[in-house]
């Protein structure tokens, strides 16, 4: 029993000492398309730094390019308050130095700004699992401005919802545990609508789809190359957002999913990383976040 003391102190004033000298924060990097890269340039260790001011962090990056600019959504966080609302960095490629502005906040978390357009208009569904929701904003003037829209889920236990819309209909992507207490890493379910706005979505025969902590959290769009989907997603299997992971969806449709993992990528290509954990992309630019250990002097 004191041996088993004596440990419990000296790991609480190492904890207490690495606290002192050591924050972890997210950041995000970012690199412009080389042709020769296939799919997306996975070479992260030549990725461009965008580093928040050491008192937040900037993570979950969604890309927009709208009239020649590009426009970075993500979740920020002030340590001193611990609770996330999503933000927009205009992106100058040209400075050395990006600011946030933010957006769109709740009494609770909001992380994981999802964007998609519809019909000219542009909607967003950020993780609001503190309120056991699946909600869904537009905007109404650009970037700024958004406003609440309907919820597509209620009394819901979900994360990170992505959708994409496919052979005529839109299937939403989330994690979802049936447990309120239970970490929501593990389950991944499809649903799916013909109408995006609508309430009414449909869930998948075989969910949950995946039941596996090393692939089945969604890690950013769906993307698809050549006819062919590909669907990000985090390994949560050392820490929570560890590692990317790029999954080929081989089925989808309203009986059958089925996916093969074809790359995986965790944080070592770089010291002091802890974790990585979105990925996005457009035709000209690759953005991720990375989990750094920064000294705080």
């Amino acid at each position: 029993m004191l041996l088993s003391a004596f440990k419990s102190v000296v790991n609480a004033v190492k904890k207490h000492v690495y606290e002192l000298l050591y924050i972890e924060q997210w950041q995000l990097r970012y690199q412009f398309k080389n042709g020769a890269a296939g799919v997306f340039d996975t070479n992260f260790k030549n990725y461009s730094k965008i580093i928040p001011p050491k008192d937040r962090f900037w993570a979950d990056p969604f890309i927009v390019e709208k009239e020649g600019n590009y426009y970075f959504f993500i979740e920020e966080l002030e340590y001193k308050d611990g609770k996330g609302y999503i933000s927009v960095i205009e992106f100058n490629p040209d400075s050395q130095k990006q600011t946030s502005r933010k957006i769109l906040e709740q009494p609770y978390h909001l992380s994981y700004p999802f964007i998609f357009e519809l019909m000219g208009t542009h909607y967003m569904i950020p993780e609001s699992s503190g309120n056991r929701t699946i909600d869904l904003y537009h905007c109404e003037q650009f970037p700024l401005k958004w406003v609440y829209q309907t919820t597509l889920m209620r009394n819901v236990n979900a994360a990170d919802a992505t959708v994409k819309y496919y052979n005529g209909k839109y299937w939403l992507f989330t994690l979802l545990e049936s447990n309120t207490e239970e970490k929501i890493n593990t389950n991944l379910h499809i649903f799916y609508s013909e109408d995006m706005l609508s309430n009414n979505w449909v869930a998948h025969a075989a969910n949950p789809v995946i039941v596996d902590m090393s692939s089945a959290r969604p890690a950013g769009s769906i993307f698809e190359e050549d006819g062919v989907l590909y669907r990000p997603s985090q390994d949560c299997t050392e820490r929570y957002g560890w590692a990317l992971v790029i999954n080929k969806i081989i089925t989808l449709n309203e009986n059958e999913y089925v996916e093969e993992r074809i790359s995986h990528f965790p944080p070592h290509w770089q010291p002091n990383l802890l974790a990585t954990h979105t990925i996005n992309k457009t035709k000209e630019i690759t953005l991720i976040d990375v989990l750094v250990k920064r000294r705080r002097f």
